[in-house]
């Protein structure tokens, strides 16, 4: 071997340590969580509330089971109270009721829940006051994980991903070769290419198999496990996924040992391969209808065959790569395919990235954020090597007149191991809790000081401790008219449910200005209705109306970057791509339409085969 063929081969081996160094890596690290989270709570974590609640509703990610429910209440003394729970609003709303009227006092709910989807338990604690003040929060979600939190789920998760990729792959790039006979292949190069498909379909089928075994040996480890089974619906999921990929497998089979593969065969794969993807999106952690279901098959979709169609087209063209004409003339048709894979993955990416990112200080500071941050940052060198492509089989657009040439064999070679290393990203994030839910919330603007004008007063409120409890009320008023059209005579204020509150005169203000107080019982968190009437002769009593917030009992948190709502500017982002897509895409077409140029090479030139692409 030459010395070039020795650091070939000292390369590879190196970037497959890598691959599995970050197998490793992204197992441990990423799926030490279930996916599913609490997305709000009433009461709401650290909230004290005037009177009992006479239920308390958790909302959740994604519908857990009815039968693995297990919710405790207690008081802050340890005095439990029965409760009972019913699953309502599409499955996704724990509603608890059966409690009695609960006196005054600090209350602690500790829920636990089996999602419906990956069959992992999720469980934390709520923590509110009735008539007290709840200033400690509960303790945050956290999920309890057994054999599918190991890195063995991800190296599996990984492996059927890669799999259906491949698959999809090959059905893409079979079609591109069968489309009017323009790419008769031959026999040897395809027959390798669809045995590895063959192979790859298998390997779908046992890594499916695996990861069903693991989700319910986790679920019948606990004493409701096979009732959870029943419940989650898994069973059926599961058993008609498995239908679908053993079809695919032995239609594979089938045109192996036939030779051939003809258009027929072709659509069967891939309308086979479609029902595969529904399913997976049914069986995933996305909700929201069958807009949000349509949206993560299409980016599914949309991504494996990207890579995959990579995976396949690199194989094969290696396998031709004496045959410089035809190579060429796939990869020129591969390009459209791969251009409308990469503007339906951004589109359909933004939007499921604003449903499941709650905001920019979120994407930064979570387990899910920077996988996904790492995710895009691949997608982008990946994209970066298709244009590499692009400008390679098209000079013009570089600006340049010269030889069409197909991209170099190094780039053949780590397109598709990017490729791979997105999809190994993307089974971290699909068993990582999402970086939302209420500890991402904007947190409401509270102050024990504000300033408010009411005709020519000038109203300074101020509330401390601003917590639940007895606080003391200050109120300045001032007048900004020289002179003061007559003296304030009484204060009587409206906080909360206190009511008719009647503030005494305190220390008099420089420039006729009044300071007026009151202690006051504060019996809630959140906003508050407050009143307050200045008395005065001439011209007439001043009436402040307006909300006060008093904090809730949970630690203020920083804010990194931004603490605003992404999910409105990924949907407009998602706009402009899509405009701007459709725009290139007319573009390209109309420069098609004129030039009237067959860029398929010497192909075109052969009498049709629409039987098939290999006789």
């Amino acid at each position: 071997m030459s010395r070039a063929g020795h650091r070939r081969g000292r390369a590879a081996k190196l970037l497959l340590l890598l691959v599995v160094a970050a197998i490793l890596w992204l197992g441990q690290a990423g799926v030490a969580a279930a996916h599913p989270v609490l997305l709000r709570s009433t009461p709401t974590d650290g909230q004290t509330v005037r009177t009992a609640p006479e239920q308390i509703d958790l909302w959740f990610s994604e519908p857990p089971t009815a039968a693995g429910l297990d919710l405790a209440l207690s008081d802050r003394d340890g005095k439990a109270f029965p409760v009972t729970a019913r699953i309502a609003d599409q499955g996704i709303h724990v509603v608890v009721t059966g409690f009695p009227d609960l006196p005054r006092s600090v209350y602690e709910l500790r829920w636990s829940v089996v999602s419906k989807y990956d069959l992992h338990r999720l469980q934390g604690t709520l923590v509110f006051g009735v008539g007290l003040a709840a200033t400690a929060s509960g303790r945050p979600a956290e999920s309890v994980t057994g054999p599918a939190g190991t890195v063995a789920d991800v190296v599996l998760g990984w492996l059927d991903l890669a799999a259906t990729s491949v698959l999809c792959g090959w059905v893409l790039v079979a079609a591109i070769a069968a489309r009017r006979g323009r790419f008769p292949l031959p026999a040897e190069p395809v027959a390798s290419v669809r045995a590895l498909a063959t192979a790859f379909g298998m390997l779908s089928v046992f890594a499916s198999l695996a990861r069903g075994a693991r989700q319910w040996s986790e679920a019948a480890g606990t004493d409701s496990g096979l009732a959870v089974v029943r419940d989650s619906g898994q069973l059926l999921r599961w058993s008609l996924r498995e239908a679908v990929l053993v079809a695919i497998c032995v239609l594979l089979v089938r045109q192996a040992r036939h030779g051939r593969t003809n258009l027929a065969g072709t659509t069967t794969l891939a309308c086979l391969l479609l029902v595969d993807l529904a399913l997976r999106a049914a069986t995933s952690h996305a909700r929201g209808g069958p807009a949000s279901l349509a949206v993560l098959a299409t980016h599914e979709a949309a991504a494996l065959s990207w890579v995959g169609g990579l995976v396949v087209l690199g194989i094969l063209t290696a396998r031709l790569r004496e045959q410089r004409d035809l190579t060429v003339g796939l990869w020129k048709a591969f390009g459209p395919a791969a251009a409308c894979s990469v503007a339906l993955i951004s589109v359909t990416g933004l939007l499921l990235a604003g449903r499941q990112v709650a905001t920019l200080d979120a994407a930064l500071g979570t387990s899910y954020g920077r996988a996904l941050l790492v995710k895009l940052v691949l997608v982008g060198a990946l994209m970066a090597f298709g244009l590499r492509h692009a400008t390679r089989l098209h000079p013009w657009l570089r600006g340049r007149f010269g030889p069409v040439t197909a991209p170099s064999a190094r780039a053949q070679a780590l397109s598709p191991l990017l490729g791979v290393s997105i999809l190994l990203v993307a089974v971290v994030l699909a068993g990582t809790p999402p970086a939302r839910g209420p500890q991402f919330d904007k947190t409401d603007p509270a102050t024990s000081r504000a300033n408010y004008q009411v005709d020519d007063l000038l109203v300074t409120v101020s509330l401390g401790p601003n917590q639940p409890g007895r606080s003391l009320l200050l109120v300045d008023l001032v007048s900004s008219r020289r002179p003061s059209p007559g003296p304030i005579t009484a204060v009587t204020a409206d906080v909360g449910s206190s009511s008719g509150v009647v503030l005494r005169r305190g220390s008099g203000q420089a420039q006729g200005g009044d300071r007026w107080q009151a202690a006051v019982d504060v019996d809630a968190t959140g906003p508050l209705p407050l009143r307050i009437v200045a008395v005065r002769n001439h011209p007439g009593p001043a009436v402040l109306t307006t909300t006060w917030v008093v904090p809730s009992g949970l630690p203020p948190r920083p804010v990194i970057v931004s603490d605003t709502p992404l999910a409105p500017w990924t949907g407009i982002a998602a706009a402009l791509v899509t405009l701007l897509a459709l725009a290139v895409g007319i573009a390209l077409a109309r420069r098609h339409r004129r030039t009237r140029v067959d860029d398929d090479g010497p192909a075109a030139a052969v009498e049709r085969d629409p039987a098939g692409l290999v006789r």
